[in-house]
């Protein structure tokens, strides 16, 4: 008798109109969303005066990406070291952005706040409707939201499943332990654009549409099913594969649902081709060298890096047998999401072959968490409204999760080692190179010395680097040339040759899947650097280096003065360029 309630009580749910999705509860949710995602924008406008932020490690790669479309193609992107060299993102995250960007006369620093905009918005509202669809508790799907949005571990499970308590102590540890100085980067991943941000709000609506086709399996929520899988085939790589496993496994254990899940891949395939064409042609372009350099699909260690999630298979176990005794059958393409994950991101056990599937985990974490978290709902309904002093206690720690939150996102910007370097540096290049009066760089040119000068050149001003942690990433680059420019890029900076024999063994060492041809690469930078120091005209010529910028404590070498003339003496770096090119 109590499963044939709850099982009518679902059925029931899920035949109410859209229309009767409460909005103030969902506004709630985008307001959370929103002062998440806008937390470090506001610090970084009361630190520097302006409208840009840099809240992620990664924000000036994708920034130079987008930089490709908004100065030099504003219909598809390219790779931001070599001219029209390919690149293996999609459009979507890019272009329509960039697109908004110029129509309004905005800079290109504008794309970062797009996105976060458009996360804020999307992961608030996305997530809401998804617990508001199994739950049909608008504020216990406010609640659980909120609470998903405020978790550092919601895209990346830090610390294990204890990441509620690890939260807590590094806000007792930011208040009382070290209420001064730099604290360890304890970035939240939710809110990493543009992916898994722009991702998640299009996986919450995929789920939600393949639910309402399993419940109405009518042609038109067949076809939004599709078209909902579809879309996710120009967002991320990771995203559709994961969903297309997902809805095979689902097709599985589900029969009552295979009509529904049959039309959804077919579809969504139909709908991602173009995408999926446009990857293999651009595979064919991309150097090998590159790829295995970036360590897509190369043969590695078996276990080398791989989590082995024992927990996660117990949950998803005990989940599915809640989901079986209950006949919660609306829930299966969720659980479905989350093996599908668990298989794709420890896929490597079996194929020993590396693609970054650490990916999957940004995307099937928040899965597990959302069914954990309607499973103790929907078990704890019916005698938790009858308890008063549990739902005020329950919103009393939800408020305070969020407000700790926003705190840890405000102190990601300045008291964390990272924030306070991305801070200072765009402060410094903003005073030197945005002033009014000063001539800027002739766009698209190659710029060598300083990282921190290079990556906000690239972004501010359309320069391509001619070396930093960006280049290895291009896929246009064989290893050859990637060791020429960093041979170059250090003879210009005036590195010895003891101290790029000394970088080189370290920085290769940051990629592990190369570890059996290290030794070879690294012979290959130093033979480079040998012959960038006996001709370095001819590296000069062939890798066309326009502007070489130099911290303004470091005196230039002798060639430098001889080849270049200084453009700009500056506050913070010296700005020579050639004197003939």
């Amino acid at each position: 008798m109590r499963n044939d309630a709850i099982e009518s009580k679902s059925v029931a749910a899920t035949d109410a109109p859209a229309a009767a999705i409460p909005l103030l509860p969902m506004l709630t949710c985008v307001a959370a969303g929103l002062a998440l995602a806008y937390t470090p924008v506001l610090v970084w406008r009361i630190k520097t005066g302006t409208w840009v932020c840099m809240q992620q490690p990664e924000t000036f790669y994708y920034l130079q990406i987008a930089a490709q479309a908004y100065y030099n193609h504003l219909w598809y992107i390219s790779d931001p070291i070599v001219a029209e060299g390919v690149t293996f993102y999609p459009w979507l995250p890019f272009v329509p952005v960039v697109f908004v960007a110029r129509i309004f006369g905005l800079s290109i620093f504008s794309v970062a706040l797009i996105w976060s905009l458009i996360a804020g918005l999307g992961i608030g509202a996305g997530l809401y409707l998804l617990f508001w669809w199994f739950l049909r508790r608008p504020w216990v799907a406010a609640g659980l939201t909120i609470f998903c949005l405020s978790d550092s571990g919601f895209c990346a499970g830090l610390e294990g499943p204890f990441v509620i308590v690890s939260q807590m102590r590094r806000i007792v540890s930011a208040l009382v332990v070290h209420p001064v100085g730099d604290l360890l980067s304890f970035p939240f991943i939710l809110w990493r654009a543009p992916d898994p941000a722009l991702d998640l709000p299009f996986l919450f609506l995929q789920i939600v549409a393949v639910s309402n086709a399993r419940e109405r399996p009518r042609s038109l929520n067949l076809w939004l099913s599709g078209l909902a899988f579809g879309l996710l085939f120009y967002l991320f790589f990771y995203l559709w594969t994961m969903a297309a496993a997902a809805l095979f496994i689902a097709w599985l254990l589900d029969p009552a649902g295979r009509r529904v899940y049959r039309w959804t891949l077919s579809i969504g395939f139909a709908i991602g081709l173009p995408e999926l064409a446009m990857s293999l042609y651009s595979r064919a372009l991309v150097s090998a060298e590159a790829i295995a350099r970036f360590g897509m699909f190369v043969h590695t260690s078996r276990t080398a890096n791989v989590d082995y999630p024992i927990v996660s298979v117990a949950i998803a176990i005990v989940v599915g047998l809640w989901i079986w005794r209950t006949r919660r059958v609306e829930l299966i393409y969720l659980l479905s999401l989350m093996i599908a994950g668990i298989l794709l991101s420890d896929s490597r056990l079996i194929a020993g072959i590396s693609f970054h599937e650490y990916h999957f985990e940004w995307l099937w974490w928040p899965v597990r968490l959302v069914l954990i978290l309607i499973v103790i709902a929907t078990v704890a309904e019916p005698w938790i409204p009858r308890r008063p002093k549990y739902v005020i206690a329950l919103s009393t720690f939800v408020l305070l999760y969020l407000l700790g939150a926003i705190y840890l996102n405000a102190i990601e910007v300045t008291r964390t080692r990272f924030g306070n370097q991305q801070l200072d540096d765009f402060v410094r290049y903003r005073t030197q190179r945005m002033a009014p009066g000063v001539a800027p760089l002739i766009p698209r040119s190659i710029v060598a010395g300083s990282e921190h000068f290079c990556e906000l050149a690239g972004v501010a001003e359309n320069q391509r680097m001619l070396s930093g942690w960006i280049v290895p990433t291009s896929t246009t680059l064989d290893n050859s040339s990637w060791e020429t420019r960093t041979a170059l890029n250090a003879f210009l900076s005036g590195d010895t040759r003891a101290d790029f024999v000394r970088d080189t063994a370290e920085n290769v060492g940051d990629y592990w899947f190369l570890e059996p041809i290290q030794p070879k690469l690294r012979e290959g930078f130093i033979r480079e650097f040998d012959d960038v120091t006996r001709d370095p005209d001819k590296a000069i010529r062939v890798l066309e280096v326009r502007y070489v910028a130099l911290p303004t404590d470091k005196s230039p070498t002798p060639y430098i003065t001889s080849r270049f003339r200084l453009l700009q003496p500056g506050l913070y770096w010296q700005i020579w360029q050639i004197r003939e090119f």
